[in-house]
């Protein structure tokens, strides 16, 4: 068996290919490493296992197997044409961005591909945002708590600003995130609105840095891959509605957050 492991800031992304060539996906929180890494010195003592990520240098240390690394970059780049290939979607020049804890954006073409550039702005922002405004501290509940929310009360829109008068954009476009709190009634303003604002922030940020740099890399199609996406409708949204604005393709990987896990087996 070979086990490929994204070891990141947040989850472990791990991939199981079996000797008939299936793989089986699995998510562990990053906090249970030791207790993960004990289960594979235990119940795989055979297992070839390659490693990237950033505690993956850690990983090697406590696994009582010859481990093979890769650069991170460049194996979430070989799980992804994999699984674009797989899903039948064929672009040679793109932009994608990779919305883990943080927000890695890269471009890619024919010869391969090129970081250009990182975020603080990711799914850690969505998360520690969220628990520090509602208390809300698992990612399913948050997510499915902010389907409920409106941002209306929270987020300052161009429909805000214009009172009714023609505006040059569409009103209901974001003019400043958290901007409105002090206008509105605060009283009024639920745990679920507070979640769907965080998400919409968190979802403009990422859709705005994939617009500017697929616009100045000459390409009109940004992927998006990583587990802040994961049954997350209100962000995935929020990010098809701003990239469609633009003239521009969305493209959502499914499995995407294991991109790395998958490429580093390939590097």
């Amino acid at each position: 068996m070979k086990i490929g492991i994204d070891a990141g800031g947040t989850l472990l992304k791990i991939v199981f290919i079996k000797d008939d060539g299936s793989h089986v996906f699995r998510k562990v929180p990053a906090l249970d490493i030791d207790r993960f890494a004990d289960e594979l010195n235990r119940e795989y003592p055979e297992a070839e296992i390659h490693l990237t990520g950033g505690k993956a240098e850690y990983m090697g240390r406590i696994l009582t197997h010859e481990v093979k690394h890769a650069i991170e970059f460049d194996a979430t780049y070989k799980g992804l044409k994999y699984l674009m290939k797989e899903q039948d979607l064929h672009i040679e020049r793109f932009v994608y961005l990779n919305v883990g804890t943080g927000t890695s954006f890269h471009q890619a073409d024919a010869r391969g591909q090129k970081r250009a550039g990182g975020t603080g702005v990711g799914g850690g922002t969505l998360m520690g945002l969220s628990y520090l405004l509602t208390g809300v501290e698992e990612f399913k509940e948050i997510v499915t708590l902010a389907k409920e929310g409106d941002r209306d009360a929270i987020d300052l829109k161009v429909h805000h600003i214009y009172a009714g008068d023609a505006s040059p954009i569409p009103g209901d476009l974001t003019a400043s995130n958290f901007g409105n709190v002090k206008s509105g009634d605060r009283e009024k303003v639920r745990h679920a609105d507070e979640l769907r604002a965080v998400i919409g922030l968190v979802a403009e940020t990422v859709s705005t840095v994939g617009i500017n740099l697929a616009d100045g890399f000459g390409t009109r199609d940004i992927v998006f891959i990583g587990s802040t996406l994961l049954n997350n409708d209100v962000m995935i949204d929020t990010i098809r509605y701003y990239v469609s604005l633009k003239g521009m393709q969305p493209h959502f990987i499914e499995n995407g957050e294991f991109s790395g896990a998958l490429g580093v087996l390939m590097v």
